[in-house]
């Protein structure tokens, strides 16, 4: 905080600065203004104010727009020079070889003297022929002169060269991964200096012999060739990999030398241990996490079923997400086509509208002979939501926003038409009854049936959310129901699904507790589009569920107590979480190395269906 306060008492005063800037002026008020501007702004403006200086003759001239001063300026201040300070052992200048030109130093270094590095592939051009050029006119170029233009380049780099003349070239090509070619300039340059022209071949072993570094390793063989401490380092390490007890110890004062790497290394080897450690994940029992920890508890705060699912996917994941509540950072990016998620919300809405207006209408329950009607009120809704959708989202290419559209449209005409041939008896009666949100839902109006408060469910658990939808049978019977938009996992009808499917379960024990008057038959998964096929996953509020749910708050509440929270993924389930650059890429192999005697009750978890 007295970071971001002192950032701001630099950077408020500047933005206000800039903003009093004069839509056109004299130079003289310019180079005034931006004077001071410059003197305030940068460390070391004495190459800005060099510039501005430069401009006094222009100072009577005016009035010029700040377009017209950034153009004249631009050009000036990344031109301008900057003399770099005195240093104790020497100078270096790293530049082109045009700008080195008039220059002399004790030593010249050219790197890539490889082929169609230095020269360049040469090529005619192809509109206007070599031969038309020199006809036209002389000082047109052509390849005769380009080339002689990369022979002056390469004198001008040598007559540069005081003592030592240093050429190189890459031996790979890392983009095509083959080996490079060395130039013929290389093969002239070492016979100039040895007064016998060598073949590409004798170059190139010569080139290994001198150079022996790789590219996984770039260090020399030996430490005391290495320009910096990282090659001195790496090149120790490469001497100390193949020996056994006689490098004992002979690293260890890169321990001393950089905290962070002997951190980083004593992280890692907990992390490979074959027993748990805190390094896989929140594993302390201290009174202070746990006295933390039990604010989490699945009675003491409300949980989404999604943030619960997440559980049985990975401990590690649901700590991050439903305890710390870290979430990747936003990315503002062009949208070219709507995501899952997008394309999700965008039917939700429209299907929350759509029976606002229906029940407003006493159009529920949809039958064929009232189709019609619930069609053209979709088509109103759909307009509406999806013209909300692209101000918010402003697509970047309109024919693939509204082809989108279009298939929402479809799956949402298809759907109301078999919700039309539902012979079941029940009704719509509420939609997007929440529950524990802090606002009344998240899109828009909720039912109003809903209740601030999370609910408190028999098995312990504190669960909040939104129900799309609760429907009423005329027996007083009600069920609930979650609409989906991606594919069902599979064929069977599990329960829980291994403690990844939990909606059905535990929407149906909270409609339960909000409706403590009418009993609660079945809570359902409805893929309402085309991806889904339409199909449902029913799952009954039988004594199986009850066990289900009574078995799901149990784990997750032990494993919250404990707290034992460690990277444990599930089969297959790093590829596509959004923490795998916490954790890297291999929790799976290493979390199977550790103790699964302590992995039972997650196991147990997974196996129930």
């Amino acid at each position: 905080m007295d970071d971001l306060t002192a950032f701001s008492c630099f950077a408020l005063p500047l933005i206000d600065e800039l903003e009093s800037l004069p839509i056109s002026a004299t130079w003289r008020e310019w180079l005034d203004r931006l004077s001071a501007l410059a003197a305030r702004s940068l460390r070391r403006p004495q190459r800005v104010l060099a510039v501005l200086a430069e401009l006094e003759p222009l100072a009577p001239v005016g009035p010029v727009t700040l377009d017209e001063v950034v153009a004249v300026l631009r050009s000036l201040l990344l031109e301008a020079a900057e003399p770099p300070a005195p240093q104790r052992y020497g100078k270096l200048f790293v530049g082109s070889i045009e700008s080195a030109r008039g220059l002399s130093f004790e030593a010249v270094f050219v790197p890539g003297l490889a082929e169609k590095m230095f020269p360049k592939k040469i090529v005619e051009e192809p509109i206007l022929l070599d031969v038309i050029r020199a006809q036209l006119n002389s000082n047109l170029a052509t390849n005769q002169s380009r080339l002689d233009q990369e022979r002056l380049a390469l004198a001008l780099a040598v007559g540069a060269a005081e003592r030592r003349m240093f050429f190189s070239y890459p031996r790979v090509d890392l983009d095509q991964s083959r080996p490079r070619v060395p130039s013929f300039y290389a093969l002239e340059a070492v016979r100039s200096a040895e007064g016998k022209l060598p073949d590409f071949a004798e170059l190139a072993r010569r080139a290994e012999t001198v150079a022996a570094s790789r590219l996984g390793w770039p260090a020399p063989d030996d430490p005391n060739e290495a320009v910096d401490d990282a090659e001195h380092d790496l090149a120790v390490l490469s001497g100390l990999m193949g020996t056994m007890d006689a490098g004992v110890g002979r690293a260890r004062y890169l321990l001393g030398a950089n905290p962070h790497l002997a951190r980083a290394l004593r992280n890692r080897y907990q992390r490979w241990n074959r027993g748990w450690t805190v390094a896989d994940g929140l594993l302390s029992s201290s009174t202070d996490v746990r006295a933390i920890m039990a604010k989490h508890a699945l009675n003491a705060r409300g949980y989404s079923p999604t943030a619960l699912q997440t559980f049985s996917r990975c401990p590690y994941s649901f700590f991050l997400h439903a305890i710390q509540r870290i979430t990747p950072r936003d990315i503002a990016i062009a949208i070219d086509d709507l995501d899952p998620l997008q394309r999700g919300s965008v039917i939700h809405d429209v299907q929350f509208a759509l029976f606002a207006r229906l029940m407003a209408e006493n159009l529920l329950p949809v039958r064929p002979a009232n189709l019609e009607r619930a069609r053209a009120l979709l088509e109103e809704v759909m307009v509406g939501v999806t013209d909300r959708y692209e101000d918010e989202l402003a697509p970047a290419i309109d024919q693939v926003w509204k082809n989108a559209v279009a298939e929402i449209r479809a799956d949402l005409r298809e759907w109301l038409r078999r919700l039309s041939e539902d012979t079941s008896g029940f009704v719509p009666r509420h939609f997007e009854l929440s529950f524990g949100l802090a606002r009344a839902g998240d899109r828009g109006e909720a039912d109003p049936r809903s209740v601030p408060n999370a609910v408190l469910l028999d098995c312990g658990i504190q669960l909040r959310g939104s129900i799309d939808l609760v429907e009423r049978h005329p027996s007083g019977l009600l069920r609930v129901i979650d609409h989906k938009t991606g594919r069902k996992a599979g064929a069977s009808e599990p329960v829980i699904e291994g403690g990844k499917s939990l909606q059905p379960v535990l929407y149906a024990l909270a409609a339960e507790k909000l409706f403590e008057d009418d009993k609660v038959s079945e809570g359902r998964l409805y893929f309402c589009t085309s991806i889904g096929q339409f199909s449902e996953q029913v799952v009954s509020l039988d004594r199986r569920a009850r066990d289900a749910a009574a078995d799901v708050a149990a784990v997750i509440g032990q494993a919250i107590e404990r707290p034992f929270l460690p990277a444990a993924p599930g089969e297959g389930q790093c590829g596509h979480c959004e923490y795998r650059a916490v954790c890297g890429p291999y929790e799976e192999i290493r979390s199977a190395r550790k103790p699964q005697a302590d992995l039972d009750m997650l196991q147990a978890l997974r196996d129930w269906q």
